[in-house]
C-alpha cells in the first residue's frame, strides 16, 4: 500500500468548503493559533490553522488527546510519539481503513 506523501496528509481538496486561515510563514500561523485556537496543520510548504471541523472532516477526533500531546500543532508537533499516532490515524482514515 503507497504511503502518503507526508506534506499532502494534512489537507485534501473536500476541505475547499471549509474558511481556514492560510500561512506560508510558521511563526504567523502559530500565533494565531495561540491567540485563536484551532489546529495548526501544514500543507506542502504551507500551514493553515483551522476548527474541528475540519479535523472532522479528515477523519480524526477533534477531542482525542493526542491533539493536546502535541499542542494542537502538527507541523511542529510539542509530543513525537503522539503525532505518530495522529499521522497513524490519518493514513488510516484516509484509506477509509
Amino acid at each position: 500500500m503507497e504511503r502518503i506523501e507526508a506534506d499532502e496528509l494534512w489537507y485534501t481538496p473536500t476541505l475547499d468548503v471549509s474558511l481556514n486561515r492560510w500561512f506560508s510563514d510558521y511563526e504567523e500561523a502559530r500565533r494565531t493559533l495561540d491567540a485563536e485556537g484551532g489546529f495548526l496543520l501544514p500543507y506542502r510548504r504551507h500551514f493553515f490553522v483551522c476548527e474541528p471541523e475540519v479535523v472532522r472532516a479528515l477523519g480524526l477526533d477533534p477531542e482525542d488527546p493526542d491533539w493536546n500531546l502535541v499542542g494542537r500543532d502538527a507541523a511542529l508537533p510539542a509530543d513525537e510519539q503522539a503525532m505518530r499516532r495522529l499521522r497513524d490515524k490519518r493514513e488510516r482514515a484516509a484509506r477509509g481503513l
